[in-house]
């Protein structure tokens, strides 16, 4: 399922306007989102939050393929089963700890190409779609370190 990264930007007052915070909120709830970055700003408009929203838009899939899912016991080998079980692991115990979703760490279908493709680098994960800068500071190390010990075991047998 790939996904087309989209973004949109919010202007907030600390004065109030609770139509634009209200907007804020609903578009959060009814999209994919990927990351969210927040700035205070002083400009033109005085001084707010100006929230930038990365999200996703499944590329083409109509509504009732985007909701079936994927059985990835069919679509990766064993052995790529078996690591995306330690990557889904390591994404719980990460999300237990955090207090987060787990999908917020990152998604299934984000762990099935890193098994199809195995990042050396963070900058090897940043060219996953929907996976950026933010995920990769905070998460990144964890799930290379699995893709380093998985090489070398690998090279040894």
């Amino acid at each position: 399922m790939a996904l087309s990264t989209q973004y949109i930007s919010f202007y907030v007052s600390p004065f109030g306007e609770k139509s634009v915070t209200d907007e804020l909120n609903a578009f959060l709830r009814s999209h994919r989102i990927v990351n969210v970055e927040k700035r205070l700003i002083d400009g033109e408009r005085g001084t707010g939050w100006v929230f930038l929203v990365e999200y996703g838009i499944d590329g083409g899939k109509s509504a009732s393929n985007s909701t079936q899912r994927i059985d990835y016991r069919e679509v990766l080998n064993e052995a790529e089963y078996a690591l995306f079980e330690k990557l889904r692991n390591l994404r719980k115990d990460i999300a237990e700890k955090t207090g987060i979703p787990v999908y917020a760490v990152f998604t299934n279908d984000q762990l099935a190409v890193m098994i199809k493709k195995p990042p050396k680098t963070s900058k090897d994960m940043l060219s996953i779609a929907g996976i950026g800068e933010s995920r990769v500071k905070q998460y990144g190390e964890a799930f290379l370190k699995i893709f380093e010990e998985e090489q070398a075991h690998d090279e040894k047998v």
